[in-house]
């Protein structure tokens, strides 16, 4: 299940169009009051453009939607359900207990959302940089494609200058 690939191909503007739409929610729901509900929300943003940048060929592999961002969407919600429900519990008065030093509240920011999330992302570029972000196979080719672009330079006897932009077409 795991090891299949997700065709987005086409979908780059429909993507696109959510992230606005994802935006215009959260502030809509931000300005009329429903802030947290806002915050939710706004986890989601992240998707669209996580899913455009890790495609690769018009697909995306169904390991990258597990984890990392499936795994990073969960410490998200469970930082702001976390910091929506200690503040609360807290509210006017000192907590009961502290977490490594800090208010509930914060620590559930720091941990999950700030450390959580960040190891979450650094480990996956770690783990499928090689497999997933940047085969060797579509290394291979970028380096054929810019072969060819300096072959048909050199027999159309153009000679552009180093600072002279060359266009690398995407196939």
């Amino acid at each position: 299940m795991l090891d299949g690939e997700i065709d987005v191909d086409g979908l780059t503007t429909p993507l696109m169009l959510a992230s606005g739409v994802l935006w215009l929610a959260v502030l809509v729901l931000g300005l009329a009051g429903y802030w947290f509900v806002g915050l939710l929300v706004g986890v989601f943003l992240f998707h669209p453009w996580f899913i455009i940048g890790a495609s690769s060929n018009g697909t995306i592999s169904t390991k990258l939607l597990v984890y990392p961002l499936g795994a990073w969407t969960v410490l998200q919600l469970a930082a702001f359900g976390l910091i929506e429900y200690y503040s609360r519990a807290f509210a006017g008065q000192p907590p009961e207990f502290l977490i490594t030093g800090m208010h509930p509240s914060f620590a559930a920011a720091y941990w999950l959302y700030w450390i959580g999330g960040f190891m979450t992302v650094t480990l996956a570029y770690g783990l499928y940089f090689r497999s997933e972000f940047l085969p060797e196979s579509e290394w291979n080719r970028f380096l054929e494609e810019v072969e060819e672009i300096k072959a048909e330079q050199a027999t159309d006897g153009a000679q552009t200058s180093s600072s002279e932009p060359t266009e690398v077409r995407n196939r």
